[in-house]
Protein backbone atom coordinates (compact mmCIF):
# COMPACT_ATOMS: atom_id res chain seq x y z
CA UNK A 1 0.00 0.00 0.00
CA UNK A 2 1.59 3.10 -0.95
CA UNK A 3 2.38 6.25 1.44
CA UNK A 4 -0.11 8.44 2.39
CA UNK A 5 0.23 12.16 1.60
CA UNK A 6 -0.22 14.59 3.99
CA UNK A 7 -0.27 18.48 4.27
CA UNK A 8 2.07 19.97 1.90
CA UNK A 9 2.46 22.81 3.62
CA UNK A 10 3.71 20.50 6.68
CA UNK A 11 6.11 18.93 3.91
CA UNK A 12 7.49 22.40 2.69
CA UNK A 13 8.39 23.04 6.57
CA UNK A 14 10.35 20.04 6.98
CA UNK A 15 12.21 20.22 3.51
CA UNK A 16 13.12 24.26 4.57
CA UNK A 17 14.16 22.94 8.64
CA UNK A 18 16.31 20.70 6.77
CA UNK A 19 18.26 22.98 4.47
CA UNK A 20 18.68 25.50 7.03
CA UNK A 21 20.41 22.51 9.27
CA UNK A 22 22.33 22.22 6.37
CA UNK A 23 23.93 25.61 6.11
CA UNK A 24 25.15 25.01 10.17
CA UNK A 25 28.44 26.55 10.65
CA UNK A 26 30.81 25.72 13.65
CA UNK A 27 28.97 24.62 16.39
CA UNK A 28 30.08 25.03 20.05
CA UNK A 29 27.91 24.40 23.04
CA UNK A 30 28.19 26.32 26.75
CA UNK A 31 28.15 29.60 28.15
CA UNK A 32 30.49 32.17 27.33
CA UNK A 33 31.45 34.29 30.44
CA UNK A 34 33.71 36.86 31.79
CA UNK A 35 35.85 36.15 35.01
CA UNK A 36 38.22 37.36 37.31
CA UNK A 37 40.45 34.96 39.44
CA UNK A 38 42.71 35.10 42.36
CA UNK A 39 46.30 33.78 41.63
CA UNK A 40 46.57 32.28 45.48
CA UNK A 41 49.94 34.03 45.63
CA UNK A 42 50.29 36.14 48.75
CA UNK A 43 52.57 38.58 47.63
CA UNK A 44 50.33 39.30 44.31
CA UNK A 45 48.32 42.57 44.33
CA UNK A 46 44.67 40.42 44.18
CA UNK A 47 45.53 38.88 47.64
CA UNK A 48 45.52 42.49 49.20
CA UNK A 49 41.95 43.45 50.45
CA UNK A 50 40.22 45.64 48.21
CA UNK A 51 42.33 44.83 45.13
CA UNK A 52 40.77 43.81 42.07
CA UNK A 53 40.96 40.13 40.97
CA UNK A 54 43.12 38.72 37.61
CA UNK A 55 41.10 39.19 34.48
CA UNK A 56 38.85 40.00 32.94
CA UNK A 57 39.63 36.21 31.68
CA UNK A 58 36.47 34.82 28.55
CA UNK A 59 35.62 31.47 29.29
CA UNK A 60 33.21 28.77 27.67
CA UNK A 61 31.66 26.18 30.44
CA UNK A 62 29.34 23.47 29.08
CA UNK A 63 28.77 19.46 30.74
CA UNK A 64 30.31 16.79 29.36
CA UNK A 65 29.81 13.51 30.71
CA UNK A 66 28.19 15.06 33.49
CA UNK A 67 30.52 17.41 34.48
CA UNK A 68 31.14 21.04 34.15
CA UNK A 69 34.33 21.44 31.33
CA UNK A 70 35.67 24.91 31.47
CA UNK A 71 37.81 26.66 28.34
CA UNK A 72 39.92 29.67 28.03
CA UNK A 73 39.06 31.89 25.33
CA UNK A 74 41.64 34.14 24.03
CA UNK A 75 39.91 37.92 23.52
CA UNK A 76 40.82 37.80 19.73
CA UNK A 77 38.34 35.23 19.47
CA UNK A 78 35.57 36.11 21.18
CA UNK A 79 33.35 37.08 18.65
CA UNK A 80 34.22 33.55 16.78
CA UNK A 81 33.10 32.30 20.05
CA UNK A 82 29.66 34.10 20.37
CA UNK A 83 28.91 33.15 16.63
CA UNK A 84 29.71 29.44 17.71
CA UNK A 85 27.56 28.97 20.32
CA UNK A 86 24.90 31.25 18.61
CA UNK A 87 24.87 28.19 15.84
CA UNK A 88 24.71 25.71 18.61
CA UNK A 89 21.60 27.29 19.82
CA UNK A 90 20.38 27.52 16.58
CA UNK A 91 21.06 24.09 16.00
CA UNK A 92 18.32 22.86 18.81
CA UNK A 93 15.76 25.10 17.76
CA UNK A 94 15.94 23.47 14.64
CA UNK A 95 15.51 20.06 15.74
CA UNK A 96 13.32 21.09 18.42
CA UNK A 97 11.26 22.62 15.56
CA UNK A 98 11.90 19.52 13.14
CA UNK A 99 11.00 16.88 15.85
CA UNK A 100 7.69 18.88 15.91
CA UNK A 101 6.93 19.07 12.26
CA UNK A 102 7.90 15.26 11.65
CA UNK A 103 5.37 14.19 14.37
CA UNK A 104 2.72 16.59 12.73
CA UNK A 105 3.25 14.95 9.41
CA UNK A 106 3.45 11.15 11.19
CA UNK A 107 -0.06 11.61 12.49
CA UNK A 108 -1.23 13.22 9.48
CA UNK A 109 -0.30 9.82 7.60
CA UNK A 110 -1.91 7.87 10.19
CA UNK A 111 -4.98 9.66 10.04
CA UNK A 112 -4.77 9.31 5.70
CA UNK A 113 -4.11 5.88 6.16
CA UNK A 114 -7.20 5.44 8.39
CA UNK A 115 -9.66 7.03 6.18
CA UNK A 116 -8.11 5.18 3.23
CA UNK A 117 -9.00 1.85 5.04
CA UNK A 118 -11.97 2.97 5.87
CA UNK A 119 -13.18 4.09 2.25
CA UNK A 120 -12.02 0.17 1.12
CA UNK A 121 -13.79 -1.12 3.93
CA UNK A 122 -16.98 0.87 2.84
CA UNK A 123 -16.49 0.15 -1.30
CA UNK A 124 -15.69 -3.51 -0.58
CA UNK A 125 -17.06 -6.17 -2.96
CA UNK A 126 -17.73 -8.68 0.03
CA UNK A 127 -20.19 -6.19 2.52
CA UNK A 128 -19.90 -6.47 6.01
CA UNK A 129 -22.39 -9.47 7.44
CA UNK A 130 -23.07 -6.51 10.30
CA UNK A 131 -24.06 -4.12 7.87
CA UNK A 132 -26.21 -6.57 5.57
CA UNK A 133 -27.39 -9.65 7.83
CA UNK A 134 -28.14 -12.90 5.94
CA UNK A 135 -31.77 -13.41 4.42
CA UNK A 136 -33.27 -16.04 6.18
CA UNK A 137 -34.21 -18.72 4.02
CA UNK A 138 -38.12 -20.17 3.81
CA UNK A 139 -38.76 -23.26 3.03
Amino acid sequence: MPVPTSDPALENRRQEVLAQLAKLGDLRPGSLVQRYTKCGRASCACAQEGNRAHGPQWVVTSKVGGKTRTRAIPPQALEQTRAQIAECQRLRQLVAELIEVSEQLCHARVQAARRAAADTVKNSACPSPLRHPPQSSAG
